[in-house]
């Protein structure tokens, strides 16, 4: 299982177990007559925010170990998820300490259980939605093979390096497992899978890093399927 799919698993148990928690809470505050036993409810409620807290950690420590290896190479998205995160925490953690230890204030804990389900249901939402999205609507990558899409494409190792230092060699090493801008890509088609988006290393899946590139990398979207072939056939080399 990928990164990215155990991350939009624990993603879609973080956010039902907010939303568990959230109705609940809203149930407990509601008129007495129409709620079940309040005791039942509250230890419900604790357990649901108790499964949020632990999935919460979860998710922020897969991101922080993420972000470490990607480096200052963090999209826009990347960075507001991360910021609305802490916000998340910083919310939830006052929330909790208003409840256990500052009575005065417990009129104000439904608000901010209210505010923490909003910020998990738009990080949810920039996070795994986007990929769902992405999923569904996305083209299928196209099938390159050595000899490419077009008949009888004269394949040439040359041509793919000129290529490679023409759009690649600013940004990734080909000669070393020295990290540039981006990952080094020596080796890259001989390996499990690729740098930071753990999809196999294929010829597909790089095609579509190209075209639809993750995180900051420039789309090439004008690259021919000849050139596309020649590309391949130099990095099948390094």
């Amino acid at each position: 299982m990928t990164y990215f799919m155990t991350k939009l698993i624990l993603g879609t148990l973080f956010f039902l177990s907010g939303l568990a928690a959230t109705l609940t809470m809203m149930t407990l505050m509601g008129k007495a007559e129409k709620r079940t036993n309040p005791a039942t409810l509250r230890k419900l409620h604790k357990f649901f925010g108790f499964i949020f807290f632990l999935l919460l950690l979860v998710l922020a420590s897969m991101g922080l170990r993420h972000w470490a290896s990607v480096g200052d190479n963090i999209p826009t998205r990347a960075v507001l998820h991360a910021v609305l995160a802490l916000a998340l925490i910083v919310v939830f953690l006052t929330k909790v300490t208003i409840v256990q230890y500052f009575k005065q204030f417990l009129k104000m804990a439904p608000t901010m259980g209210l505010i923490v389900f909003s910020l998990s249901f738009i990080i949810f939402a920039i996070s795994g939605g986007y990929y769902v999205l992405r999923g569904l609507y996305s083209s299928p990558p196209v099938e390159i093979t050595k000899t490419g899409t077009v008949a009888q494409t004269q394949v040439s190792v040359a041509e793919g390096k000129k290529i490679f230092n023409t759009l690649c060699l600013t940004c990734h090493s080909a000669d070393s497992e020295e990290k540039k801008i981006g990952p080094s890509l020596m080796g890259v088609l001989k390996k499990d899978s690729l740098p930071y988006s753990s999809k196999p290393a294929t010829r597909e899946n790089i095609k579509q890093q190209l075209t639809r590139p993750a995180l900051t990398m420039p789309a090439f979207k004008n690259l021919t399927d000849k050139e596309l072939c020649h590309l391949f056939a130099y990095l099948e080399i390094l």
